[in-house]
């Protein structure tokens, strides 16, 4: 199959050392114009398409947001930006690592006039079924996204504990981790201005949230889900349904103990290892 060619995608993201710090210590950061401005108006004709081929598949969360999963799969353009060395050269720097790979990506779309309800605070690791802390998740808005369309919020240093692993994202992780903030004195990062091509990264381990969208236009999202290429499946078997059926629909074949690493995985930066 040939893919057209997506230069600006080849090009390095100019990544300085005290961003990587700042993620490295916090646990999230804002980048800006991480896609290029050339590209975004295809890449949001694209998940739109995509998403609504997948419209059979699509999960509703508590009414916070509409998700479909693995657009890459079968869309070129979005294969193109997954699949994108700028972007996950991003990722492993900030993790540390020598590469990524893909664990899969998704939709994050948020009805407007109130209708795309507030995403309550959780941390994703609940549901990653991976032997490693090395996991890191872009997300990028389509559109421009000022505060009240529900950009997220995070709490820095968060992803140093996993106080929250057990819950999954509902009300009672979002009173939970509020409790924590105020009864730790935890910092809130409070939801910045993002206009289309921002992207914020953040860990999985990382207590997260957004605001309900206020505006008359749907929040359309996207994201793309890394981890250190060098992970593996844990030995232990899963420890919530989440968690075992995200094992099984994103890492067919894999076994306990060994590599996360199936054809569902590319590795990005050096794609023959």
């Amino acid at each position: 199959m040939i893919f057209n060619t997506h230069f600006a995608l080849a090009e390095e993201y100019d990544l300085c050392q005290p961003q990587i710090d700042e993620y490295q210590n916090n646990g999230h950061i804002l980048l800006r114009n991480v896609i290029p401005e050339s590209e975004i108006a295809e890449l949001r004709t694209a998940v739109l398409r995509t998403h609504e081929a997948l419209k059979d598949e699509e999960e509703d969360f508590q009414k916070a947001f509409r998700i479909t999963q693995n657009l890459w799969e079968i869309n070129d353009t979005v294969r193109a930006h997954v699949l994108s060395k700028r972007y996950a050269g991003i990722a492993a720097k900030l993790l540390g690592c020598r590469d990524v790979r893909i664990y899969h990506d998704l939709t994050f779309f948020k009805e407007g006039l109130g209708k795309g309800k507030p995403t309550p605070w959780h941390q994703d690791g609940h549901y990653w079924p991976l032997d490693t802390d090395g996991c890191i998740t872009l997300w990028v808005p389509l559109i421009d996204c000022p505060v009240d369309m529900g950009p997220m919020s995070f709490v820095s240093g968060s992803h140093l504990n996993k106080n929250a692993e057990h819950l999954p994202i509902s009300e009672e992780s979002d009173e939970y981790i509020r409790n924590l903030v105020e009864k730790e004195n935890l910092s809130v990062a409070p939801a910045q201005h993002m206009n289309a091509g921002d992207a914020t990264f953040h860990s999985c381990w990382t207590y997260h949230a957004a605001a309900s969208n206020t505006t008359d236009r749907t929040r359309i999202a996207f994201a793309i889900a890394y981890y250190d290429a060098d992970a593996k499946v844990p030995i232990e078997p899963p420890t919530n349904e989440r968690r075992a059926a995200n094992l099984a629909r994103w890492f067919p074949g894999a076994v306990p103990g060994g590599p996360a690493a199936t054809e569902k995985n590319p590795a990005v930066l050096f794609p023959h290892d």
